[in-house]
């Protein structure tokens, strides 16, 4: 980002925190002089430290107000100056004496709990923005990285690594877990992700390599990467000319996470990621549903480790760990010691890359199972942690009541009380490292799976992550994540703020519609009624979460495009809609219509050949269906020999709709 669009996110951000501070002050009746004082010292400080002062210095005063709350410590930070003869600081005093006695620091008794939310808002607010790293950011993150790698490499070098009870206890829950687990009954499918052999969305069935060790592993190229007996003999010629490679290599590249620096994310062979979704796809239902992990160990439903943290937070009767590098942390000859026995430990082996190549070139020979970006990484790092966790629990007299105290979402863990030490003392042993400021074990805070609860009331803030873009664009992400927040600020009662938002997108894009009521939930939420709903209504649900939908379980593939607009209970939508917007009586149809913004893809030709269409076609129906893929209204049969458009991104487009 140059240095005037430096400035411009700079001063929205500044404008918004400022409106935000102005909400949260006008609930508390704060002095105007107050007040002033407050806003005086934002902008002094964000002049001199810029957009980090909002990214990086008021989360650090966030994460020292949530350690006193966890940890029950007090108040420590040393970002701003104290006010006399007080423990608090002096910027933002009158919210925190409502949390935090002002003598100590301590988290008060009777913490107002409506105060501590609106501080946590506050100061996180800006934490996940999405902006630019510097070089040195990047370069930290990849060493990192590579120091990772020789910390497990020397820890995973002694012979007696993970020979004790406790691995032995968990090796001995895995292959109960596991047995009848058939590995090589999977039905590959191809990752929404980039490869690190380079393949766009539309050529991944272009498959180009066969890797020995796949071969080896009973995925041979044959069975799992071409149609049947027809396609090998047809193309024969084809597959004996492909390169046979002995050794796979992933490549590492860095994606925006939070202001803390990127993400390091590793894009897999696209060969492996065939067979690590299929894998995937295996795995899921099968722990999620087996009698010893059903409700306990989780991929696709967050609400139980979210109830546990209410709970937990009222009760102090469970409490949430969470890992450190949770994925970088698990080393191979970790999964080795504890598979041994399963059919599913050649599977794996097969299917994971041997080496890495981060940015700058060089060749990092992988101690750990696999990184974050591996479709099976997710699921073999949260089973690795649930039965260690179980283990120790067992073999410290618990028994099998063990079972039912450990929860895992990921690398999200839940446990009681009571238990975690014995936990946190063990998982070091074999390499796992806990993140210490993320481990709620004291007080009545807790954080799991992104529900922040106190004392039984959930205080999760609400975040800006898109920065405003330049004025010359028309940006479908920044539309979109904008109206989803504006409307959720809108929903928590920081009214100000939202209709700032408001007023700057409608300045751009122009006048956008009111929905008539609040926002439905997801569409991943089991307990909503999609089937009375209409098509142009799904389209307004979905858009007010931010989420460009594709289909809705349970219902016929919806047309991929989508409405935005502003979530206002109070207005009068109908004549408001009138009055604000462009809109005609479509005769034809006998409906009435607005001139509105929707969000549609992006199309990019790919020229394909009748056995790679058969087999992109036979995937995409045994994998559910994708608006965009060439497929006949018939039931999917193959299209002829051709060139097709697959969706790419997003665009806007503007034109006549009905959008309630």
């Amino acid at each position: 980002m140059g240095d005037h669009n430096s400035l411009e996110t700079l001063r929205s951000v500044s404008l918004l925190v400022e409106a935000l501070y102005r909400d949260i002050a006008q609930r508390y009746s704060v002095s105007a002089a107050e007040q002033c004082q407050d806003i005086a010292v934002m902008r002094r400080r964000s002049t001199r430290e810029g957009i980090g002062f909002y990214t990086k210095t008021l989360p650090r005063l966030g994460k020292a107000l949530d350690k006193a709350l966890h940890s029950e410590v007090p108040l420590k930070f040393d970002g701003f100056a104290r006010r006399r003869q007080t423990a608090i600081p002096k910027f933002l005093w009158w919210l925190l004496e409502r949390v935090l006695c002002t003598d100590t620091g301590y988290v008060r008794k009777d913490a107002d709990i409506t105060a501590l939310k609106d501080a946590r808002q506050f100061l996180a607010f800006a934490y996940k923005l999405n902006i630019p790293y510097d070089r040195q950011t990047e370069k930290s993150v990849v060493e990192s990285f590579i120091r990772t790698e020789k910390e497990l490499a020397a820890i995973t070098s002694c012979d007696s690594f993970a020979v004790d009870p406790i691995a032995t206890k968990a090796r001995t829950l895995l292959c109960k877990l596991f047995a009848g687990f058939d590995a090589w009954d999977i039905i590959p499918k191809h990752g929404p992700g980039s490869v690190a052999t380079g393949e766009e969305i539309g050529e991944k069935s272009n498959f180009a390599r066969i890797y020995s060790k796949l071969e080896h592993g009973g995925y041979s190229f044959t069975e799992y990467f071409t149609m049947g007996a027809s396609h090998v003999v047809d193309q024969f010629d084809w597959i004996q000319g492909l390169e046979v490679l002995d050794r796979a290599t992933a490549k590492v590249v860095l994606v925006p996470k939070d202001s803390r620096g990127p993400r390091l994310i590793s894009c897999e062979p696209l060969e492996l990621q065939w067979i690590q979704q299929g894998l995937q796809r295996k795995l899921y239902p099968w722990i999620e549903q087996h009698p010893m992990t059903r409700g306990f160990v989780n991929f696709t439903d967050q609400s139980i480790n979210r109830r546990l943290a209410l709970e937990g937070s009222q009760s102090c009767d469970w409490v949430t760990l969470d890992m450190k590098d949770a994925s970088d942390r698990v080393s191979l000859r970790l999964v080795e010691r504890l598979f041994e026995g399963t059919t599913l430990l050649n599977a794996l082996k097969a299917c994971r890359s041997d080496e890495t190549r981060v940015p700058d070139g060089r060749l990092i020979a992988l101690s750990k199972f696999a990184p974050m970006g591996s479709a099976v990484c997710f699921p073999i790092e949260a089973i690795c942690f649930w039965a260690l966790a179980v283990s120790v629990l067992w073999l410290n007299g618990r028994g099998a009541a063990a079972m039912q105290s450990v929860y895992v979402y990921g690398d999200d863990i839940i446990v009681r009380a009571a238990d975690y030490k014995l936990v946190q003392a063990y998982f070091p042993l074999v390499g796992l490292k806990f993140n210490d400021d993320k481990c709620c074990t004291g007080g009545f805070f807790r954080e799991s799976c992104g529900c922040d609860a106190y004392k039984g009331v959930d205080v999760t803030p609400l975040r800006l992550r898109t920065s405003w873009c330049p004025r010359n664009t028309r940006n479908p992400t920044e539309l979109s994540s904008y109206c989803a927040l504006s409307n959720a600020l809108w929903k928590a009662g920081y009214w100000g703020t939202a209709e700032l938002i408001k007023k700057w997108v409608e300045d751009r894009y122009g006048l956008l519609p009111y929905f008539e009521d609040e926002p439905y939930p997801m569409p991943t939420d089991t307990d909503v009624d999609w089937s009375g709903l209409s098509h142009d209504r799904r389209q307004a649900i979905l858009l007010s979460h931010g989420v460009i939908p594709g289909f809705i379980p349970g219902t016929k593939p919806l047309e991929p495009r989508s409405y935005l607009g502003f979530c206002r209970p109070h207005v009068n939508h109908h004549h408001e809609n009138l009055r604000r917007l462009k809109y005609r009586y479509n005769v034809a149809l006998h409906r009435l219509e607005f001139r509105v913004w929707t969000v549609i893809p992006k199309r990019k030709c790919y020229k394909v050949d009748g056995w790679r269409e058969l087999l992109r076609v036979q995937n995409t129906k045994s994998s559910g269906s994708t608006p965009g893929m060439p497929t006949t209204e018939s039931g999917g049969k193959p299209l002829p020999v051709g060139v097709y458009a697959i969706p790419r991104r997003s665009c806007l487009k503007r034109g006549w709709s009905t959008v309630v």
